[in-house]
């Protein structure tokens, strides 16, 4: 047999290394998620078994206790304080969050529209991200409850006593939570949702411009539509984030809000009580909320693989058997007099005019908590029985001076570099990993894979802080750095999993495959697809600092000395003395203008990354 005929016979061998080189395959994708999977799940798996375990006993002091069945959750049944805390934390958590919603829709619809500034507006609505929400709670909780005389002390006083005597003693202290809620969930919904915004085709709008007869059903059969998966998202994020802050809001404020909530029952319990087995049953009824969650989020923002091109006819678009039909071209308008072209100009007139003002009020609304606390950082003390604590006549710039020689604060800094740093590293490598090897290698189960690492962003942390504490004191990890490093791994690595793991589902594999006749998978990966997804790469790391920004009760609980104190940590409200009110606030505004400035300079990125993780795939 010559050898053309023996190259034209189809080779059995040949078939048979097909079933081989899949598992090959599919191996690698296994291991490259394996680091994310282990980083997560062995933080996140444990302890949850651990809680389900617990609550069956009564376990109380630190012993094993013995196993009584339901009774813990009988007794959680029948106890009124619990029914009002999920009452308060379910109203607060709703409210807030719609709150959030309705300004960050305002505010993503005025940075959609174009005008002069829009970039330096653009900043000030990502500054409440990236500012740590214990400096921003520390701003917000003395506006409203102010420490010294103002012009508005009485108002404040009377409006406290209104609220306590109609929701319960405490409750303009949760106001003052609520609004810093409201300023930096606001800010996360608006960059979410401008990301969304400005990923629209242009053509799709022009076409909806066509068929709504007016401005309202446009945006709400338009828009809204259009921009549905990453409005989802951005409310799953925001009220992730909100609960956070309403769960840790006993721990931030060292004990000042008392109020009944899920969150701080389940601290009095289970930190500063000998309940166990009862805080491990009250920790557990907040898991089917956050699996529902995380669930109806899926439900609408999971993404399908990028379709193959399909031809058709004299040309071919992604995933149709035949190019869209063009929308009708506009009618003409029709002639006007010169009364309704004044009043269409009088009525631009109006709207631009309004924009501007909206523009102005979203840009102040934003950087006033910084401006606040940068006036009390250099305002004298004399200054203080005038009552204008928002202006400072004759600064005085050396409590900034004292600030950056304070050795305790260059240990907290040091301390904030160091497991920052770490997290970012390590969680950017190995949520990269993960995501590339479950799309790109496509091992069995690795869509539900990707939907797990996605669940666990809303496991709450209430729910890993006893086991985790003590298998940190067994091995050794309490009070280190290290052990803080792995336990804010948590709060990254899912969320950024999941987000390569879409980006590289909607990124066309062509461009890799051709790219791979010239080099191997390796080289390839390294010079043309990470060059692609920086924006992506830019965008977890932003949202990286901003959830260990968010986190106040992971590092009060495992940080127990000043050598593992993060600024966040150290310079929360539970940490102020008003003798040293300047030093604080100096502290806390040096402490925030770094990162306000790396987040300045990258927040473009950020919504880039967004829109090409979630909307465009490259």
């Amino acid at each position: 047999m010559s050898a053309v005929e023996r190259t034209a016979i189809p080779r059995p061998a040949g078939l048979a290394l097909r079933p081989r080189s899949r598992s090959r395959r599919w191996e690698t994708g296994y291991l490259l998620c394996l680091p994310a999977f282990l980083c997560v799940f062995g933080l996140l798996a444990f302890p949850l078994v651990y809680d389900v375990a617990v609550s069956f006993t009564d376990a109380a002091n630190g012993t094993a206790g013995r196993f009584v069945g339901l009774q813990n959750y009988q007794q959680l049944l029948a106890d009124p304080v619990f029914w009002a805390a999920a009452r308060n934390t379910t109203i607060m958590v709703l409210a807030t969050a719609a709150v959030e919603f309705g300004l960050g829709l305002v505010t993503a619809l005025l940075l959609w529209w174009r005008f002069w500034g829009r970039a330096i507006v653009f900043l000030a609505v990502f500054v409440p991200w990236a500012v740590p929400s214990s400096f921003a709670a520390f701003a917000w909780y003395w506006l409203l409850v102010p420490p010294f005389h103002s012009f508005y002390t009485l108002q404040a006083i009377q409006a406290k006593f209104w609220l306590d005597g109609m929701f319960g003693i405490g409750t303009w202290q949760v106001v003052s939570v609520g609004v810093m809620n409201v300023w930096r969930g606001s800010s996360i919904i608006a960059i979410f949702l401008l990301a969304g915004l400005n990923a629209i085709p242009e053509e799709l709008l022009e076409y909806g411009r066509l068929e709504a007869r007016s401005r309202w059903r446009y945006f709400w059969r338009v828009v809204m539509p259009l921009n549905r998966r990453i409005t989802v998202l951005a409310l799953a994020v925001a009220l992730t984030i909100t609960y956070m802050d309403f769960v840790s809001m006993y721990a931030a404020t060292g004990g000042r809000i008392t109020v009944p909530l899920i969150g701080t029952l389940a601290y009095a319990n289970l930190v500063m009580g000998s309940r166990v087995g009862y805080s491990a049953a009250l920790i557990l009824t907040q898991i089917p909320v956050a699996a529902l969650l995380a669930v109806v989020a899926l439900r609408f923002v999971e993404r399908e693989p990028r379709p193959k091109p399909v031809p058709a006819g004299d040309g071919w678009r992604l995933g149709t058997s035949s190019p869209p039909a063009r929308p009708p071209e506009p009618p003409a308008p029709p002639r006007h007099g010169r009364g309704s072209r004044r009043l269409r100009r009088w009525r631009r007139r109006v709207l631009v005019g309004a924009g501007v003002l909206a523009a102005l009020a979203v840009f102040a609304f934003h950087l006033f908590p910084i401006y606040y606390t940068a006036i009390q950082a250099v305002k004298p003390v004399g200054e203080y029985r005038q009552g204008q604590i928002f202006w400072a006549y004759h600064p005085d710039f050396g409590t900034l001076g004292e600030a950056l020689h304070d050795a305790q604060l260059l240990i907290w800094g040091r301390n904030t570099v160091i497991i920052f740093g770490a997290v970012l590293m390590v969680g950017l490598v190995v949520s990269l990993m993960a995501g590339y090897g479950l799309a790109r290698f496509d091992p069995p189960g690795a869509r539900w894979v990707a939907r797990l690492m996605f669940a666990t962003y809303f496991v709450p942390q209430m729910a890993v802080i006893l086991p985790l504490y003590r298998i940190y004191a067994t091995v050794g990890l309490d009070d280190t750095l290290p052990g803080i490093v792995l336990i804010y791994l948590t709060l990254m690595v899912p969320f950024a999993t999941w987000l390569f793991y879409s980006y590289f589902l909607g990124l066309d594999r062509e461009v890799e495959e051709h790219a791979w006749l010239d080099g191997s998978r390796p080289q390839v990966f390294v010079r043309i697809v990470l060059p692609m997804c920086w924006p992506v790469v830019i965008a977890v790391a932003l949202f990286g600092i901003g959830m260990m920004g968010s986190d106040v009760l992971y590092g009060s609980l495992f940080s127990l000395t000043n050598g593992t104190t993060t600024l966040p940590v150290g310079l929360g409200i539970n940490a102020l003395s008003l003798d040293e009110w300047a030093n604080t606030n100096a502290a806390v505004i040096l402490s925030t203008l770094p990162i306000i400035a790396l987040c300045a300079t990258l927040g473009r990125y950020y919504v880039q990354g967004l829109r090409a993780a979630l909307l465009e795939g490259a």
